[in-house]
């Protein structure tokens, strides 16, 4: 097995996320208000996940290798743009998206909202971003 692929499923196991069905059906959350990415970027509801916070956005020029997009976890597997350039853009607009950093360093950030646990790491070619709402009380 690759590094690279050993990165990505370690990310996924902590994440919880390495058995989570590819989609789930039911209701799907009540639309939120109408949101706008900022310059260079787009929602990702606007790529079709369903699941994700209102208003959280990716860099535009994303290429998705994988996805999970399930009620309690959204989480994309990025090959496009590098994964510092994700991270970059993640810094310059989670504050606008209503997430606070808690952690950055070694290529990946921790972030949290009212309603979500954010986390991005990058390995290799590949970069990753899970948000979660399945929250310890």
């Amino acid at each position: 097995m690759s590094r690279m692929f050993l990165g990505l499923a370690a990310l996924l196991a902590v994440t919880g996320c390495a058995a989570a069905p590819a989609s789930t059906s039911g209701p799907n959350p009540a639309p939120a208000a109408a949101a706008t990415a900022p310059a260079g970027g787009v929602l990702l509801a606007d790529l079709g996940f369903t699941h994700a916070p209102a208003g959280f956005s990716v860099p535009r020029t994303v290429v998705i290798d994988e996805a999970i997009n399930a009620g309690n976890n959204v989480t994309v597997v990025l090959t496009h743009p590098s994964g510092a350039d994700v991270a970059d853009y993640l810094r310059r607009n989670l504050d606008a998206m209503g997430f606070t950093i808690t952690a950055d360093g070694g290529g990946s950030l921790l972030f949290e909202s009212a309603t979500h646990d954010g986390a991005f790491t990058v390995t290799d070619g590949l970069s990753a971003l899970s948000l979660r709402t399945d929250r310890a009380d």
